[in-house]
């Protein structure tokens, strides 16, 4: 087996699904690993080279024999049209979002295979492998963060994001905040029971919030009156198909809302799945907040969505991933997790195909 890992082609992506002690171990058990140099991976290319790793170019992926594995992370630049390897990486297109029929096209005209990490699924439905909890805790985070900042007149997080050194960084912030805070707010999480939702919970007892949790049983009847309620949501729901909407704008802005701040982990406005249907973008490292309107006390309404979230703190994200992932990659490409993936690629090529 040959894997290339590649540098990402996103700046602001630090993460890896791979760490050098977890590519030493596949080096072990008889893998050849090509690693692209990067100057934004949060493990030097020096760790992977001891680690048995051959270190390569940044974008020689797009140059290796057809049956090398190429395994990343976020989504691939517009560049080749064509894509003829078998690709590891979260693609974001199985929900119809926008130009998903144009990047399956390029799998089409390559004869290549796309396993999506999200739908490397075991029987039961549950992900083989994922950044959820650190998705969860550093969305909760900052929207945390940011409610309290506000109290104090204080930008907090909403000015420009780079990544932390550590939870630890982010922690003290909330902390100092929160110590003398005129009011904590009243928190709810929807998706609790799930790696996001407890992440989210987690950063949320930094403070002492009160939290309400809810997941698949409370929101089957929604009692929106009692979520609008809470002071701070955080949605850390992960949809498979339509149905759930837990706030509009109108329901925010009307007079019994006290929701000032909401963190969406899920961060999937590009689709129809989307239960907040209340922004058009992911907002970003540069701009993590934005104001979408007002609640029933005449406070602002900020809202973040930051669709990488993990890699704001790349160190824990990567080294939890890769030791659920490492495995997991063992079994490729015949393990059911896989199997999964590749079914989902099948069903959604020949859907695109039939326009």
């Amino acid at each position: 087996m040959h894997l290339h890992l590649r540098d990402e082609a996103r700046k602001s992506e630090r993460r890896t699904p791979i760490t050098p002690p977890d590519a030493g171990r596949l080096v072990e058990a008889g893998w050849k690993i090509s690693v692209e140099a990067s100057g934004k991976r949060i493990f030097a290319d020096a760790q992977y080279h001891d680690s048995g790793c051959d270190i390569t170019e940044p974008g020689s992926w797009t140059n290796t024999d057809t049956d090398t594995v190429v395994l990343g992370l976020k989504e691939l630049p517009e560049d080749p049209p064509a894509l003829a390897n078998r690709m590891i990486h979260f693609a974001h297109i199985f929900k119809n979002q926008f130009g998903w029929r144009e990047e399956l096209d390029r799998f089409r005209k390559g004869g290549g295979t796309l396993y999506d990490i999200e739908y490397l699924v075991d029987r039961n439905g549950r992900r083989a492998a994922a950044f959820g909890y650190w998705a969860g805790w550093m969305g909760a985070a900052l929207a945390l963060w940011r409610h309290l900042s506000r109290q104090k007149d204080e930008p907090g997080p909403n000015a420009a994001l780079s990544s932390f050194a550590g939870r630890e960084q982010v922690q003290a912030e909330i902390q100092r905040l929160a110590k003398d805070a005129p009011l904590l707010p009243r928190c709810i999480v929807i998706g609790a029971l799930g790696r996001s939702g407890s992440g989210a919970i987690d950063a949320l007892k930094i403070a002492g919030c009160d939290i309400t949790e809810w997941d698949k049983e409370e929101t089957v009847d929604l009692d929106r009156d009692a979520l609008l309620a809470h002071d701070l949501l955080v949605n850390c729901v992960l949809m498979t198909g339509p149905g759930l909407v837990l706030a509009g704008l109108d329901d925010l802005a009307g007079a019994d809302s006290r929701i000032a701040t909401i963190s969406d982990v899920s961060c999937d406005p590009l689709s129809d799945y989307n239960p907040l249907p209340i922004y058009r973008a992911p907002t970003t490292w540069q701009k993590p907040f934005i104001k979408i309107g007002g609640n029933g006390e005449g406070q602002t309404i900020e809202l973040t969505a930051i669709d990488n979230l993990p890699s704001l703190i790349p160190r824990e994200a990567s080294d939890d991933f890769s030791s659920q992932f490492t495995p997991v990659l063992m079994r490729f490409d015949y393990g059911e997790e896989w199997q999964a993936a590749k079914q989902v690629f099948t069903d959604k090529l020949k859907l695109a195909l039939e326009r």
